[in-house]
């Protein structure tokens, strides 16, 4: 019998592009995931590809400049800072409604239970419980946007009745629903990492690299668990890892190539393991 694959695209600045190169690869060459899932830019390609988007449509989304300035467009710069100010809830320095919003405007305002296949799962941290949420039901867009809540940048995202942060917090690349589903024999990990460059000097982007940097020592030694965790739970694990330049924020330029970056590593990872798994 075939292996049922399962696809965790993991946590990383600006990494939809990348991760949406790699989903298409593995798309063209006839690899049918039945679940799929991820946290922050993982959950934003997971969702697209769940939605059954055309694979060119995905790409013009997760190339376009507006896509990205979607982001902080619909913050409300003096009610924003008074709500940061007296709100305990909701703190962040920018709202993700215009993200939502264009989410929407390609994808419709859809729930996950509609979606044609594969089962899609977006993580969320609430910081509240200092817990996970694996968001498998509800609406699609604003799920994938919870996901990418990152603390003190973006203000959460009530998702549910539950107030939604960076599902990156403590699972990077989340697989855990899947240890216990019979339905899934093989896990791919699909992991988003940049090649060391100098650290930013101004406040508060020197600010925002210490704590990725911090974020990426404990991501790492997590991961290492739960895939000893997986074995245990009789699941097989490839986890394979892109690497490319940081994205600069305010600039697309290199986005085209990070999309390719993701398509010659998930073509790698098909030639050298995964056609023979399949």
């Amino acid at each position: 019998m075939k292996n049922r694959i399962a696809i965790s695209l993991g946590s990383s600045f600006l990494g939809f592009a990348t991760h949406a190169g790699f989903m298409a690869r593995l798309h063209s060459l006839g690899v049918r995931p039945v679940a799929v899932g991820g946290s922050s830019a993982g959950a934003i390609a997971a969702g697209l590809y769940a939605s059954g988007l055309p694979q060119e449509e995905i790409r013009k989304t997760v190339l376009a400049h507006r896509f990205r300035r979607s982001f902080v467009r619909r913050t409300p710069w003096l009610t924003h800072y008074l709500r940061n100010t007296f709100n305990g809830q909701g703190v962040g320095a920018f709202k993700t409604d215009g993200a939502i919003a264009y989410l929407e405007n390609v994808l419709g305002k859809r729930d996950i239970e509609s979606l044609p296949g594969p089962r899609f799962m977006a993580a969320v941290s609430n910081l509240e419980t200092c817990s996970t949420h694996f968001i498998t039901s509800g609406p699609l867009a604003p799920a994938m946007i919870a996901s990418c809540c990152i603390p003190t940048v973006f203000a959460p995202v009530t998702h549910q009745g539950m107030v939604c942060f960076d599902g990156g917090v403590a699972h990077e690349a989340p697989i855990d629903p899947w240890l216990d589903d019979d339905d899934i024999d093989l896990i791919v990990m699909h992991r988003v990492t940049h090649t060391e460059a100098p650290a930013p000097r101004l406040f508060p982007f020197n600010f925002f690299h210490l704590a990725s940097k911090a974020h990426e020592c404990a991501s790492e030694q997590l991961q290492e668990y739960r895939i000893r965790l997986a074995a245990h739970h009789g699941k097989k694990v490839l986890v394979t890892r892109t690497v490319h330049s940081r994205p600069v924020t305010f600039s697309g330029r290199e986005m085209p190539n990070y999309y390719a970056a993701g398509e010659a590593q998930a073509q790698n990872l098909y030639d050298t393991q995964l056609k023979d798994l399949l």
